[in-house]
């Protein structure tokens, strides 16, 4: 099967797309309709790239998905072409059609599209949110639909992710073996934590990014670069307790940054700041390089495989930790892969918003679980967090963040301006870093 990228749009796209060339309005919802926003790049360029490249990995391993699934190579084709199709949908402002599967979210997600003004359920004109939660979850409802189901046609890219990681990995486990329960250590952990998002595949459409150096000399040499840093705030939220307490991580990337989040949910459980340590994952594959259930696993299974005594050991203890119900892994919750703000938890996962609310500290990572926080809003750049949460407070809060998007709140007065002056495009880079802090 061979495959050449097309590009369907005609030259009045923008003028019959209502496409206004222009940045987003503050107090404005984000969507791609502003041609001067990221997420007008992100439908134009980003998406159509990443779904020909899911198509071209069909393409690829057609032998191998034959010999695992029992399917034909014209099933495997078929398949390609309905994400091929897709991507054209994509170019040209398509519908947001309701699913035709039948899974545990379909309904969920056929409420909520009933819910979008006719005129707006398009890729380029609603919520950008909205728009791209929804390519993700009709990539997994057109392999649902196929012999190929259960297929995580991102798995390959986040493993290799994790294994070109392994020096950076080797690098920052010997740099913590012999930590201490104090402020200073526990805010280090978190930061480089923190800049471990920055690998992250879904800004570059599948393209690795190898970390490289020492994860600690890398934090203090980002220190500039941490525009908002609440991680004492962290602390104080979990030393003096009497460390019984549940903290909760809700995940972002698998490979070098789940390494980063198993470390710190290590030192958490080691110092007594917390009795457990519940990661959440997504239930289906989603924006590349999110964790799910089996990259959790598989990164146990990796780090106690290594031939690092190090490595080797780390995995040997979190699968420990694993069975002891000291770490622990959320039941598979649909509402990570909704298209709902988190503010909007209460009303549409109220088990999901008490349990939460159960917890110690709830640690949610990276730019996407942000926007859910911020609701893809045009914030002003000086609103509070606090705010911006508009009444999410199950618990107390925190958000690590490398700045990838084209929305952000909580900063200094004059802040925003200065390093506009110095890049017009510093809220795109992942050059930066949030920790962001709300208490109960």
């Amino acid at each position: 099967m061979s495959l050449e990228p097309k590009d369907p749009v005609d030259p009045n796209f923008d003028r019959t797309n209502g496409i206004r060339d222009i940045v987003t309005p503050t107090h404005t919802l984000l969507a791609a309709q502003y041609k001067q926003s990221f997420a007008y790049f992100t439908f134009r360029k980003r998406l159509p790239a990443t779904l020909f490249a899911v198509a071209k990995t069909l393409a690829d391993e057609k032998a191998e998905l034959v010999a695992i699934f029992g399917a034909t190579g014209v099933d495997v084709e078929h398949t390609a072409l309905f994400i091929l199709d897709l991507r054209a949908k994509v170019l040209t402002n398509g519908p947001l059609m309701p699913f035709p599967d039948n899974e545990e979210d379909t309904a969920e997600w056929n409420e909520f599209l009933g819910q979008v003004p006719q005129k707006e359920r398009k890729y380029f004109n609603t919520c950008w949110l909205y728009a791209e939660c929804y390519l993700y979850r009709k990539i997994w409802s057109i392999f649902q639909r196929s012999p190929l189901a259960g297929f995580d046609y991102f798995g390959k890219q986040k493993r290799t992710a994790a294994q070109v990681s392994l020096v950076a990995m080797k690098a920052l486990v010997g740099g913590t073996r012999k930590n201490e329960r104090n402020a200073e250590t526990f805010q280090q952990l978190v930061k480089a934590n923190l800049w471990g998002n920055r690998c992250d595949l879904s800004i570059t459409s599948g393209d690795q990014v190898e970390p490289s150096g020492n994860a600690f000399e890398q934090v203090a040499e980002l220190e500039p670069k941490l525009i908002v840093d609440k991680s004492l705030d962290m602390w104080q939220s979990l030393n003096g307790y009497d460390g019984q307490g549940t903290v909760e991580i809700i995940c972002d990337n698998a490979g070098y940054e789940l390494f980063t989040d198993f470390i710190l949910a290590e030192y958490i459980i080691d110092k007594g700041l917390a009795r457990k340590v519940r990661f959440n994952v997504k239930a289906i594959p989603w924006f590349i390089s999110d964790v799910t259930a089996t990259d959790f696993q598989w990164m146990m299974d990796f780090l106690k495989d290594q031939e690092d005594a190090q490595l080797k050991e780390l995995g040997q203890k979190l699968q420990r930790y694993s069975q002891e119900g000291k770490i622990d892994l959320d039941p598979l919750e649909y509402f990570w892969t909704s298209p709902y703000e988190f503010y909007q938890m209460a009303l549409a996962q109220p088990e999901l918003y008490e349990r939460l609310s159960q917890a110690q500290l709830v640690i949610f990572k990276g730019d996407l679980n942000y926007r859910k926080l911020l609701g893809d809003y045009n914030w002003k750049y000086t609103e509070s967090f606090e705010s911006c949460l508009r009444g999410f407070r199950p618990t107390n809060v925190v958000t690590l963040r490398t700045v990838k998007a084209d929305l952000i709140c909580g900063l200094p007065e004059g802040l925003a301006e200065q390093l506009f002056a110095t890049n017009k495009d510093w809220m795109l880079t992942g050059e930066y870093g949030i920790i962001q802090f709300a208490s109960k």
